[in-house]
C-alpha cells in the first residue's frame, strides 16, 4: 500500500470530481482550457446550458489559470497562487507555499466565490503488489482424446 495524495472537489464546480497527484508533476487548476485541471471540462460545467452558463456569475470568479499544485514527495507540496483573486490554504491567503503534513491532515483549497478542494492523502494499493490473476495454464487445462485414439 501506498500513500498517494489526491484532489477531492467540495463544492462548486469542481465537487464530486477527484484528481491524484503525480510524483514531480505540476498541475494548473483554473478556468481556462489550458489549464490542466480545467472547470470548463468537469461535469458541473459541460452538464449546463448555454444560459446557464452565462448566468455563472461564480464560474467568473475563477482565474483562468488560478493556482498550481506540484508534489515533489508526499513530504513536499507545492502550492502557488497565480491570480490576483487570491487563493486561500485553510483559510489564510497565500503566493507560495510548501506543505509537509499531507500525509497526516488534510488541508482545504479555496479559490473563486463557490471553489473548494481538500487535499488529502489516500492509501492505494499498488499495482506491483496485487497476486495475478491465477487462471489454469493450457497444460494444466484437461484435454479431450485426439479422435483416433480409440482403445
Amino acid at each position: 500500500m501506498t500513500v498517494m495524495p489526491r484532489l477531492v472537489g467540495v463544492s462548486g464546480h469542481v465537487a464530486g470530481e477527484e484528481l491524484a497527484l503525480e510524483y514531480g508533476k505540476k498541475v494548473t487548476i483554473g478556468r481556462s482550457r489550458s489549464a490542466d485541471w480545467s472547470l470548463v471540462r468537469l461535469k458541473a460545467w459541460t452538464a449546463k446550458s448555454e444560459s446557464e452558463r452565462e448566468a455563472d456569475d461564480s464560474f467568473r470568479t475563477v482565474s483562468g489559470r488560478h493556482f498550481e499544485i506540484t508534489m515533489v514527495n508526499l513530504g513536499s507540496i507545492e502550492l502557488v497562487n497565480l491570480s490576483p483573486n487570491g487563493t486561500l490554504l485553510d483559510g489564510k491567503p497565500v503566493s507560495r507555499v510548501t506543505l509537509t503534513d499531507v500525509a497526516t491532515t488534510p488541508h482545504e483549497i479555496r479559490f473563486g466565490a463557490d471553489e473548494i478542494l481538500r487535499l488529502e492523502a489516500k492509501m492505494q494499493e499498488d499495482a506491483a503488489a496485487r497476486p495475478a490473476a491465477s487462471s489454469p495454464s493450457d497444460e494444466t487445462k484437461p484435454q479431450p482424446p485426439p479422435p483416433d485414439a480409440q482403445a
